[in-house]
């Protein structure tokens, strides 16, 4: 028992650490405390420098965690116009544009399953204020706080967008203009064989002829076809004017009275600078250009209302579009307004479209505004159209100041023989 309590005691005292042992043990741990509270602070410092670097980038950067934006930098809050407080507490799937949302939530989820899915892809979002947005999103698989999150690099591309569809639009309507143009030189062709034939066939009877009313109907039928193919030549803008140096208050006087004699229930304000600049155009072409859009304008306002008609002189920089950009130089613009039914957004794309109409079938070619874009663009003028549902609609026409003077226009009185068949063909 005795020999066994001294080697206890001899293990014991072996197993006893010195006191210039346990100062060491003490010294590297407090210099490990030190070493690891040290690269604490360090990474903290990191972390405020990546902050401070995402906060001063010139894109929008963000996290996405738990389907909500955990952090986004100054530009994400500028373009979405949320703080960060609100931005923490919105489900990411309120800020994406509704028609969008089910695939970009879709290809989120496959994100943060590390599943495959795209890296970059574009879709709209919207802002605090209701504005659309698009944007092309980066996005890559991170760890934030110990969870999982996508880090998001973010570039605004709604300008890009609105480029290309201004692209788009421009060839779509060269190539329905080529197309245009022949078939309505084609249709001539055909009218004048049908037209010869007929005068032949009526020089050898008279009226008393049981054939010769269904021979005048069929004149009258031709004339109506030259009146479409005359406006489909206009939008593809390859018919002959006679250009000269003419004064636009004389021709939107008598455009307008000659329209409200016939259209009496439409009340007509006419509110026409005192000296606008002539311009260089076809008198006949403008003309049917504003009959067009006077017509437009009644059948809007279901064949009653106020047109208001205005004339002003401009410049290049005074015509704001997105689409295009003017050529430098002096304007004239002349403004159609009507109180009428307005448009959507959807109808507003296609109104320069041949044979696009509202109206129900038999009521109108849709060739109407088709043939006042192709007159304002041969005359190497421009466009332009605003209009809200319920609030009315607004064209905006701009036409070049002629180089030379001495304006001179010829009498109206040949307006009456092609206002009668215009009003025929409704848009």
């Amino acid at each position: 028992m005795g020999s066994t309590s001294l080697k206890l005691r001899a293990a014991t005292a072996v197993s006893i650490p010195t006191y210039e042992e346990l100062e060491a043990r003490i010294q590297k741990l407090e210099a490990e405390i030190e070493k690891r509270i040290q690269i604490q602070e360090d990474l903290l410092t990191l972390g405020e420098k990546y902050k401070l670097v995402f906060e001063k980038a010139g894109e929008a950067i963000f996290i996405i965690q738990d389907g909500a934006i955990k952090f986004a930098n100054r530009k994400t809050r500028g373009v979405l116009g949320y703080t960060n407080e609100e931005l923490k507490t919105l489900p990411i799937s309120e800020i994406v544009h509704p028609e969008d949302r089910q695939r970009v939530v879709s290809r989120y989820r496959k994100k943060l399953k590390g599943e495959k899915a795209p890296t970059i892809y574009s879709f709209r979002v919207v802002s605090k204020t209701g504005k659309e947005i698009w944007i092309e999103d980066t996005t890559v698989r991170v760890t934030w706080e110990g969870k999982p999150a996508t880090l998001n690099f973010v570039r605004n591309i709604t300008r890009k967008k609105k480029l290309d569809a201004q692209l788009q639009f421009a060839a779509k309507l060269e190539a329905i203009g080529t197309l245009a143009g022949g078939t309505a030189h084609a249709f001539n062709n055909l009218l004048m064989g049908i037209q010869g034939h007929t005068s032949l066939l009526l020089f050898d009877i008279d009226s008393t002829h049981p054939h010769y009313e269904a021979l005048r109907k069929i004149e009258s039928q031709i004339q109506e076809g030259a009146e479409l193919t005359s406006q489909l030549i206009g939008y593809a803008r390859k018919g002959r004017y006679q250009a000269g140096v003419i004064k636009i208050n004389e021709i939107v006087e008598n455009t307008s009275q000659t329209f409200g004699k016939m259209k009496n229930e439409i009340r007509i304000h006419r509110e026409l600078t005192q000296r606008p600049h002539d311009i260089e155009a076809d008198q006949g072409q403008m003309e049917q250009m504003l009959l067009n859009l006077y017509i437009n304008a009644a059948d809007a306002m279901a064949g009653s209302g106020d047109l208001i008609l205005k004339t002003r002189n401009v410049t290049h920089t005074d015509i704001k579009s997105k689409l295009y950009k003017a050529k430098s130089g002096k304007y004239v613009r002349v403004t159609i307004s009507d109180k009428g039914a307005g448009m959507d957004k959807q109808t507003q794309q296609r109104i320069f479209d041949p044979f696009f109409t509202t109206k129900r079938i038999g009521s109108g070619t849709g060739l109407g505004l088709a043939s006042v874009y192709g007159i304002v663009k041969s005359h190497e003028g421009y466009i332009n159209v605003e209009s809200k549902q319920g609030r009315g609609t607004t064209f905006y026409i701009y036409l070049p100041a002629a180089k030379k003077a001495n304006a001179k226009n010829k009498s109206p009185s040949e307006l009456l023989p092609f206002i009668i068949p215009l009003l025929r063909f409704h848009f």
